[in-house]
């Protein structure tokens, strides 16, 4: 095994008696005891009804970096905003709404047109859309927060 040259010996000897205490804690030692089980049990509730990996999949796309950023996350915040903006002016009717969800429906067909594009192309639109995008979130939070507030 390898010595880290950065790790000092009094380092060293530290986290071993730290170590050395956590696993005298019987607590600690029924815990590791049970992790296979408990590893076991967490797979299990995450399985879908018919046994598949579809519930696991499900709680994973979460920390899929793709719908956070690009053409997934430009559509999931229009996504939302969409839901919000129905949150916010529920009424059908209000200009407001009817307005920003004009906007919406503009900035989706414009993802949609950039889909194809070659990814320049396709990044300088997004860009676009993204900045537009902003000031409507923005333009709806300050729809709902009292003025003077940030």
């Amino acid at each position: 095994m390898a010595v880290n040259p950065l790790l000092s010996k009094t380092v060293a000897n530290q986290a071993v008696s730290l170590a050395q205490k956590a696993l005298q804690n019987e607590a600690v030692r029924k815990q590791i005891r049970d992790a296979p089980e408990a590893v076991s049990r967490w797979a299990k509730s995450l399985q879908g009804p018919d046994g598949s990996a579809q519930g696991a999949m499900a709680s994973l796309s979460r920390l899929d970096p793709t719908a956070r950023f690009g053409q997934q996350g430009l559509e999931r915040r229009l996504e939302a905003l969409s839901s919000n903006v129905e949150l916010v002016f529920p009424d059908a009717e209000d200009a407001t709404r009817v307005s920003t969800m004009k906007a919406v429906l503009e900035l989706r067909r414009a993802l949609i047109i950039a889909s194809p594009l070659p990814f320049m192309k396709r990044k300088k639109v997004q860009m676009r859309i993204d900045s537009e995008l902003g000031v409507l979130e923005q333009a709806l939070v300050d729809a709902v927060l009292p003025p003077g507030t940030t």
